[in-house]
């Protein structure tokens, strides 16, 4: 009898130890990072181009069919400079394109009355989709 509580009070011992040093229940791996860190969104502008950098971090992707720039209502082409699209199967948008690690995109900006924005959407491997993201030009 001993024996068995000996070995029960040294397996419960070593849970609690694995538990506090975060070997068994990982908090940091389990954790959703803000849309700002898991994207990395950079804007730089030159002249009237502006380049649009995203820097994801492993774990996640962007969707690359919900990378848009808007002046308004009217959707203004870009081009893609960075960036690998892989074929995903979502469970929501079925077979769709999704960006790793970067995406560099660049597109001529006009000056007028009209606010230009650019959306983004994307997930984390996890299976948390952010919602989308708005950023002012």
């Amino acid at each position: 009898m001993k024996k068995i509580l000996f070995i029960v009070i040294t397996v419960l011992s070593s849970f609690k130890i694995l538990a506090e040093e975060n070997i068994l229940f990982s908090l940091k791996n389990n954790q959703i990072l803000p849309a700002e860190e898991a994207f990395g969104f950079n804007l730089i502008e030159r002249d009237k181009d502006i380049f649009a950098t995203w820097e994801i971090k492993d774990g996640n992707y962007l969707y690359l069919k919900s990378v848009m720039v808007k002046a308004g209502d009217n959707e203004i082409k870009f081009k893609k400079l960075e960036g690998t699209a892989l074929d995903h199967e979502d469970e929501f948008f079925g077979e769709t394109k999704i960006i790793k690690n970067i995406l560099k995109i660049t597109f001529k900006y006009e000056t007028s009355d009209v606010e230009t924005k650019i959306y983004y959407q994307g997930c984390s491997d996890k299976g948390f989709c952010y919602p989308i993201q708005e950023v002012k030009v």
